[in-house]
């Protein structure tokens, strides 16, 4: 996938993922949780949020990607973000394109997904 990835349109595909800092804290005690997009082919950040302690990281999504000039890249987001209004924001905003992990929390989904042909796949 990585391959495929850094073969397509202008090799600048974004990756989005949170991450929680060790041993670091706000001032109310809770940890601090970052959400960055950083370019697979590089691995460098370009945009990075720290997220509410009473937000996740799918309400944050958008914040992070609002100031950005997506349009026509890749999008990679790990399992949490396979929402429709997700998917929205990215083709009908953003004008982005995205590969998304699919397991057992949308169900009717991964089964629609299995019983595809090879050949309706592109990659």
């Amino acid at each position: 996938m990585g391959a495929w990835l850094s073969n397509q349109r202008d090799g600048e595909a974004i990756a989005i993922d949170g991450k929680t800092l060790r041993g670091a804290h706000t001032p109310d005690g809770k940890a601090v949780h970052l959400m960055a997009a950083f370019l697979h082919k590089e691995g460098s950040v370009i945009a990075q949020n720290q997220i509410d302690s009473k937000s996740n990281e799918i309400t944050a999504l958008k914040p992070l990607l609002e100031p950005l000039d997506i349009q026509g890249k890749v999008v990679t987001m790990d399992v949490m973000h396979t929402q429709v209004a997700t998917t929205q924001y990215l083709k009908e905003d953003k004008h982005a394109d995205y590969v998304l992990i699919v397991k057992g929390n949308q169900p009717g989904l991964l089964q629609d997904i299995q019983a595809l042909d090879d050949e309706d796949f592109s990659p």
